[in-house]
């Protein structure tokens, strides 16, 4: 139950009761109903507030089955050392996941827990080093159950997309998956938008230029050809830092051989090597 509504509760229980007796014993009694009503009105309109107030500082734990993900199939909490930091990564899924607002066009349909954590754990290594880490620009997460039409793309079936007019990421679930737990099969489409997301949120920072050329290096670094990487998103624009950051992140060794420059300027960025018991 959310922290706001235990905090409720009390003054519901306060309120119904002072109602009873103002019925059934003295009107007078019905003078208590309205600093109860008032006390219930304002814990709702802040209620989002005193809840993430309270998960901050007691980080709710993500099912044993669903913290496995990790260990499995993401490469940056394979690369934490330190048990602290691991949990720091947990907590910071569960907290991530809290915040977004997940949705699915078809309003009969949940977005499943899996699917929840899978996209807040592939956001969880772009702000890790960030004491602020949530991108508040963008809080809300479509998942279709394939690859889709939008309006800012009505002729493309494509598999993820940023929005950032409303702050939305929309992802194809089959898509999304692959990419989560097999990056090296499939490219993350998921850590794409997120590192779209991160790039219009931090837009001074000292992002590596533009370089087409690098499309021609890709398949070095990642076994990705740029063509395919393409048809993957099926978008006509995939923007090629974001596809930087997913070969940064997903291939360091490999990326740090063949394009050591670009490498050093997102390692200032992101600051990985050295860095919260990072190998």
């Amino acid at each position: 139950m959310p922290f706001s509504r235990m905090l409720s509760l009390p003054f519901f229980i306060a309120m119904a009761i002072s109602f009873y007796l103002a019925l059934m014993v003295d009107p007078a009694y019905a003078s208590y109903v309205i600093p109860c009503v008032v006390v219930l009105v304002i814990l709702y309109i802040f209620s989002p507030q005193i809840d993430w107030y309270w998960y901050k500082r007691n980080p709710p734990t993500l099912p044993g089955k669903l913290g496995a993900f990790f260990e499995q199939h993401s490469f940056f909490y394979q690369q934490l050392q330190r048990e602290e930091d691991r949990q720091l990564f947990h907590q910071r899924v569960a907290l991530f996941k809290i915040a977004t607002d997940f949705k699915s066009p078809d309003a009969d349909t949940a977005v499943s827990e899996d699917l929840k954590v899978a996209v807040a754990a592939s956001a969880v290594p772009l702000t890790f080093h960030l004491p602020d880490y949530l991108l508040p620009k963008f809080e809300t997460v479509v998942v279709f159950a394939q690859a889709f039409h939008s309006p800012q793309y009505p002729h493309y079936i494509h598999a993820s997309e940023l929005f950032e007019e409303d702050g939305v990421l929309l992802f194809s679930a089959p898509h999304l998956m692959k990419g989560f737990m097999s990056p090296r099969e499939y490219y993350d489409v998921v850590l794409h938008e997120w590192a779209r997301a991160f790039v219009l949120s931090f837009p001074q920072l000292n992002w590596p230029a533009d370089d087409p050329q690098r499309w021609l290096v890709f398949p070095q670094i990642s076994g990705f050809p740029a063509q395919a990487i393409q048809q993957w998103i099926n978008r006509p624009d995939v923007e090629l830092l974001a596809v930087t950051v997913v070969h940064y992140f997903h291939f360091p060794q490999q990326f740090k051989a063949v394009l050591p420059e670009v490498y050093g300027e997102l390692e200032g960025i992101f600051r990985l090597e050295g860095k919260r018991g990072l190998a």
